[in-house]
C-alpha cells in the first residue's frame, strides 16, 4: 500500500516478513514469553525499540515465535507447546530460540529475531540450517524484554548471512532505553555490515579445528554427516587462502592448551588427575 501510494520504498527491509520471539514487546500482539498465564491484557503499550526501527524501515512484523518458556534451553513452552525441527522432527530445534529459527527453517518468514544467553541464537539457527548473530550485549537494545539478563543478547536468525547483516544494520546501535548501547557510540562500523559480507578469499587468517568435537568414535551415527560436513567446509576454507591449523584426525587441539595454560579449567578432570 505504501508503494502504491509513493512509488518508493519505506526503508531497506520493506516488505519483509518477520517473526519476533515472543520474549520481546509488540503493540499489536501478547508478549508471553511462553508462559500460560492468563493475564487479562498482556499486550504491551509499545514496541521494543528495535521492533520500532524494523517497522520503521518496513518490514512486517507478521507473528511471535515461540521459545523455551521464560527463555529455558528446553525447547518446549506451556504456551506454545512443544517445538519442531522443520527438517526432522525426530531431532531437536535447539532452544530457547526454536520458534524463531524453525519459522525461517519452515520459510514461514524471511528473517527472525532471537535472543541469546548462552547459544539461543546460534543453536536455533544451526539446526534450522539458517544463519543467526549473536550480537554483543552493547550492540542492539534490549528495551521492551522479559527478564533482561547480564549476558542477553538480542540478534537476527535469516536464510543467508548478507540478510541477517541487512537486518543486522537496522536495529544495531545507540538506544537511551537501554544504558548499555552507550558503548556502540563511536564505535560502529564505518560502512553497514552488509558491505563485508560480499565473497572474498580469507588469506591472512588462522583458523583452528577443534578435532574434539569431531572424533566419531565418541558421537552418534547421526553426527558423522555433520562432522563429514565440517570436514567439508575445512578444505575450502583452506582452498580460500586461510592457515588452517588443523592437528589431524583424533588430534587435540583446545584441550591441549587448555592442560598446558589453564588445567584448573579441566574442571572435575583436573580433581581426578592431581
Amino acid at each position: 500500500a505504501a508503494f502504491a501510494r509513493t512509488g518508493k520504498l519505506v526503508g531497506p527491509l520493506h516488505g519483509v516478513v518477520m517473526a519476533i520471539k515472543d520474549q520481546y514487546d509488540t503493540f499489536d500482539m501478547r508478549t508471553t514469553s511462553g508462559a500460560d498465564v492468563d493475564y487479562a491484557n498482556d499486550r504491551p503499550p509499545d514496541d521494543a525499540t528495535f521492533v520500532k526501527r524494523l517497522r520503521e524501515a518496513g518490514a512486517i512484523v507478521i507473528a511471535k515465535s515461540n521459545l523455551g518458556e521464560y527463555a529455558s534451553g528446553i525447547p518446549r513452552s506451556s504456551y506454545g507447546g512443544t517445538f519442531c525441527n522443520p527438517y526432522d522432527t525426530e531431532r531437536s530445534p535447539r532452544g530457547s530460540s526454536s520458534g524463531s529459527g524453525s519459522a525461517v527453517g519452515a520459510n514461514l518468514v524471511m528473517c527472525a529475531i532471537a535472543e541469546e544467553s548462552g547459544s539461543s541464537i546460534r543453536g536455533p539457527a544451526s539446526a534450522a540450517s539458517a544463519v543467526g548473530i549473536a550480537a554483543t550485549e552493547e550492540l542492539v537494545s534490549r528495551d521492551g524484554m522479559v527478564q533482561i539478563g547480564i549476558n542477553t543478547r538480542v540478534g537476527p536468525i535469516c536464510r543467508t548471512v548478507a540478510d541477517a547483516a541487512r537486518v543486522l544494520d537496522v536495529i544495531a546501535g545507540y538506544d537511551p532505553k537501554d544504558e548499555l548501547t552507550a558503548f556502540t557510540v563511536g564505535r560502529m562500523p564505518t560502512q553497514p555490515y552488509v558491505s563485508y559480507t560480499q565473497p572474498q578469499r580469507l588469506d591472512g587468517l588462522r583458523i583452528g579445528v577443534l578435532r574434539e568435537y569431531m572424533n566419531k568414535s565418541l558421537f552418534t551415527k547421526a553426527d558423522e554427516q555433520t562432522i563429514d560436513l565440517v570436514d567439508a567446509g575445512i578444505a575450502q576454507l583452506s582452498k580460500l587462502g586461510a592457515t588452517v591449523v588443523d592437528p589431524g584426525p583424533q588430534g587435540d587441539l583446545l584441550g591441549a592448551c587448555i592442560r598446558k595454560y589453564a588445567p584448573q579449567d579441566s574442571n572435575k578432570l583436573f580433581t581426578w588427575r592431581f
